[in-house]
């Protein structure tokens, strides 16, 4: 049986990826090498790069599902509508008075072909981002999806993402590094998975975040665990967290300039000597007991 854990954050910077390329270094090298990491933050992808980036690439497959708008204007009337219903500032009027497509804001959504009263929109298929599955320089194999600049369905390129993943012989384990924020890559990471583990770091707007992750794994049934990292940069705000999350807070991780450094190396603290990996260590091995 394949156990998924996703590693999420409600927003950006609170060491998500720190967690994810530490778990899944630590679990191909002292607890079952048959494991893969997947880098669901299809908008900025790296956690290849924390592992040392890829030193080996076993496959590359774009996927092309992504739909753009295009506008015949043999057949345009130049009613507007088109211009008028678009919510996403996608269709702009040229000196001439006629609508014009703005490609990299188009989502394909279909509203402006349903209000053209000429029917003169149709859509063209566009490529959406690629699947990378390769090996990093320490040795884990990892799947990123990449988002193409101005591509949509994120949400669908996980999936195919984790799915790419899943179809490795004997797998043991994935480890989903998931996006920030609770949108559709996120719930795409999420939706499914064993167990999720949500970073939070002690400040509001962190913790806020880390309220809605809670609330979508409730929905989704999903089981939940949090860490909080750079506990001792506020910590009253961790103490809150901790008291108001209660059992389910798992670990606290101190700030440290080594983490800094591990990053700027592209080598994962659990490589190091740093007195960080004991703390890392046994957070892990409570993970895997869930």
């Amino acid at each position: 049986m394949i156990r998924e854990i996703a590693v999420a954050s409600g927003k950006g910077g609170t060491g998500k990826t720190f967690i994810a390329s530490n778990l899944l270094y630590y679990i191909s090298k002292y607890v079952d090498e048959k494991c893969v990491g997947v880098d669901a933050d299809a908008e900025a992808p790296d956690l290849a790069l924390a592992l040392g980036d890829y030193v080996e690439i076993y496959s590359r497959d774009d996927v092309y599902e992504s739909k753009k708008a295009v506008i015949d204007y043999e057949k345009c009337n130049l009613c507007l509508n088109c211009y008028n219903t678009c919510r996403f500032y996608a269709i702009n009027i040229d000196s001439q008075g006629r609508p014009t497509i703005v490609e990299e804001y188009c989502e394909g959504c279909g509203a402006c072909s349903l209000v053209c009263t000429s029917d003169a929109i149709n859509y063209r298929v566009v490529k959406t981002g690629t699947v990378i599955f390769g090996k990093t320089r320490h040795g884990q194999k990892v799947v990123t999806a990449d988002l193409e600049v101005s591509g949509r369905n994120t949400g669908h390129l996980v999936y195919i993402a984790r799915e790419k993943a899943k179809s490795i012989p004997e797998l043991k384990y994935v480890i989903i590094d998931s996006a920030p924020g609770i949108g559709c890559p996120v719930i795409s990471s999420i939706v499914g998975s064993n167990l999720l583990i949500i970073c939070v770091e002690p400040t509001e707007q962190s913790y806020n975040g880390c309220r809605r992750l809670i609330q979508v794994a409730q929905i989704l049934k999903v089981d939940y665990r949090v860490i909080i990292n750079k506990y001792d940069m506020n910590i009253e705000m961790s103490n809150r967290i901790e008291k108001e999350i209660g059992n389910n807070v798992i670990g606290r991780i101190p700030y440290s300039r080594d983490i800094v450094k591990s990053y700027a190396d592209m080598i994962p603290i659990m490589a190091t000597n740093s007195k960080i990996r004991k703390d890392l260590e046994e957070i892990f091995e409570e993970i895997l007991k869930l």
